[in-house]
C-alpha cells in the first residue's frame, strides 16, 4: 500500500512538471512611442511611431482630439483619422488639421496578447498663430491693413479680421493704454511702458524706432493726433495735482505742452481739426475727468475740470468720441457728456451692461456692444431708442465701424482670463 501511494505521488509531480514545461512564456510587449517628427507648416505635420512586435500585431488606429470653435461653442471634437493592418506602416502626414490651437493625437496598436487593452501613446501639438487666448485690456484697429491690436498686461498681439494671429510683442513690464498713429507716411504703434519710457514702434514689424523718456513708473496711456503724442504720466511736475498730461512733438520728441488734474490717466483724442483731449483718471476714486484743448504747437489753450467727481457713471476702459467731436460716451451705462463744458447729457441705459460703442457717420445711431445678451444694439441719438439688434456668436468686447461693417472682437467666455479672443464681422 505504501509503495502504491509513493508511485501515485511520483506520477503527480511528474505530470505537474510536464504541464509547466509546456507553458509558453510570451515576451513583454514593446512600449509604443508616438512623436511629431516634422513640422512642414503650421497646419501640416508628420507623425511617426515605432513598430511593435509583428508576431502578435492586429492593427493600428490613430485618433485626433481638438478644441474647436464652432456654432457658438468651444468644444472638444474627436475622430479616427487613420488606421492600418500593416505592422510596417509607421508614419502619417496630417494635412487636414482643424482650426484649433491645441490638438492631441493618440495612437492605438491592437495585439493578440491583450486585445481589450491595446498599446497606446499620445502627443500634443500647438498650432502657432491660431486662436488667441488671454485677458485683453484694450483693442486698437488699423482699417488700412485690416488688423486688430489686442493689448494685454505686458503683451500686444495682432489679429487679422479673420481672427488669425499676425504677430505679437511682449514687454518686460506692464504697459498702459496704447495708440496708433501716422508719421512720415508710416503707421506707428505708441506704447507707454511702466518704466518711464514711451516706445515708438513700427506698427507692422514691432521694430523699435525711437524712445521718449517721460519719467515716473506708471504711465496710464498715450494718444496720437496732429503730429503730437499726449501721455497720461505719473510724474508730477507742477503743483500737487497738475500737469501730468504731457504733450510731446512726434518729430522732435520734445515736451511742448502740459495740462491735467490727475496722475496716470486714460487720454483720448476727440474727433476734431484741433488737438482736443479727454482724460479720465485710472486710479482715483471717485473717477474724474477733464477736457483740454491745445494749439498747433502743443501749448495749452483751454482746460476744464470735471464738475461732478462721481455723480455720473464714467469708466476709463470704455470711451469713444462722437463723430463730430462735440460729445463723448463712456461707461457700461452709455453716459454721454458734452466735451467743452463736461456737462452730463444722458444715459443710453441706466444699469446698462455695455462694453463698447461705435457710430454711424453723423452720430445719430450708436452701436452698443451688449455682452450680457450677446448682441450689438442699435440705439438712436438723442432719443436713446433701441431700434434693432445684431446677434453675436460670442460675447462682444470691443467693436469698430469699418465702412458698412462692424468688426467685433469677442470673448468665448465673459470675463474669463483664459478666454478665446475671436473676431466676427457683421454687415450693416
Amino acid at each position: 500500500m505504501k509503495k502504491t501511494s509513493l508511485y501515485l505521488l511520483f506520477c503527480y509531480f511528474f505530470l505537474s512538471c510536464q504541464k509547466e514545461d509546456k507553458t509558453v512564456i510570451r515576451p513583454a510587449e514593446q512600449a509604443l512611442q508616438l512623436n511629431v517628427s516634422q513640422v512642414i507648416n503650421d497646419s501640416t505635420i508628420v507623425l511617426t511611431w515605432n513598430k511593435p512586435s509583428p508576431t502578435h500585431f492586429r492593427g493600428y488606429k490613430l485618433m485626433r482630439i481638438a478644441t474647436v470653435v464652432k456654432d457658438g461653442l468651444v468644444r472638444s471634437v474627436s475622430s479616427v483619422i487613420d488606421s492600418s493592418l500593416d505592422v510596417h506602416y509607421t508614419s502619417f502626414t496630417e494635412r487636414n488639421m482643424p482650426f484649433a490651437r491645441d490638438i492631441s493625437y493618440i495612437l492605438f496598436a491592437f495585439t493578440d496578447t491583450a486585445p481589450s487593452r491595446p498599446l497606446s501613446s499620445s502627443v500634443s501639438y500647438r498650432r502657432p498663430r491660431i486662436l488667441l487666448t488671454g485677458n485683453p485690456k484694450d483693442v486698437l484697429i488699423d482699417r488700412d491693413k485690416k488688423w486688430l491690436y489686442i493689448q494685454e498686461q505686458q503683451k500686444i498681439t495682432v489679429l487679422d479680421y479673420d481672427g488669425r494671429i499676425v504677430g505679437d510683442k511682449e514687454f518686460p513690464v506692464s504697459i498702459g493704454y496704447c495708440s496708433l498713429g501716422k508719421h512720415e507716411g508710416k503707421t506707428e504703434l505708441y506704447v507707454p511702458v511702466n518704466d518711464g519710457w514711451l516706445h515708438i514702434l513700427d506698427a507692422a514689424t514691432f521694430e523699435m524706432k525711437e524712445k521718449i523718456y517721460v519719467g515716473g513708473f506708471e504711465m496710464g496711456s498715450v494718444a496720437a493726433a496732429h503730429g503730437k503724442l499726449v501721455v497720461g504720466s505719473s510724474l508730477e511736475t507742477g503743483s500737487i495735482r497738475r500737469n501730468c498730461t504731457k504733450v510731446y512733438d512726434r518729430a522732435s520728441k520734445q515736451l511742448v505742452g502740459q495740462a491735467g488734474f490727475w496722475t496716470r490717466s486714460r487720454v483720448t483724442v476727440l474727433e476734431s481739426n484741433e488737438l482736443e483731449v479727454i482724460d479720465i483718471s485710472i486710479s482715483l476714486i471717485p473717477v474724474s475727468y477733464g477736457y483740454y484743448r491745445f494749439n498747433a504747437s502743443g501749448g495749452l489753450v483751454q482746460e476744464v475740470e470735471d464738475p461732478y467727481h462721481g455723480d455720473f457713471q464714467i469708466d476709463a476702459s470704455i470711451i469713444r468720441s462722437f463723430p463730430d467731436g462735440s460729445k463723448f460716451i463712456s461707461s457700461a451705462w452709455g453716459t454721454v457728456y458734452d466735451k467743452t463744458t463736461l456737462k452730463f447729457d444722458r444715459y443710453l441705459r441706466q444699469s446698462g451692461s455695455f462694453s463698447d460703442f461705435a457710430f454711424n457717420a453723423d452720430g445719430s445711431r450708436i452701436y452698443a456692444a451688449n455682452p450680457a445678451q450677446r448682441k450689438i444694439e442699435v440705439v438712436t441719438y438723442p432719443a436713446t431708442t433701441s431700434i434693432a439688434a445684431y446677434p453675436t456668436t460670442f460675447y462682444p468686447y470691443k467693436i469698430f465701424r469699418d465702412g458698412n461693417m462692424l468688426v467685433c472682437v469677442e470673448k468665448s467666455v465673459p470675463g474669463a482670463s483664459g478666454a478665446y479672443i475671436l473676431v466676427e464681422k457683421i454687415n450693416l
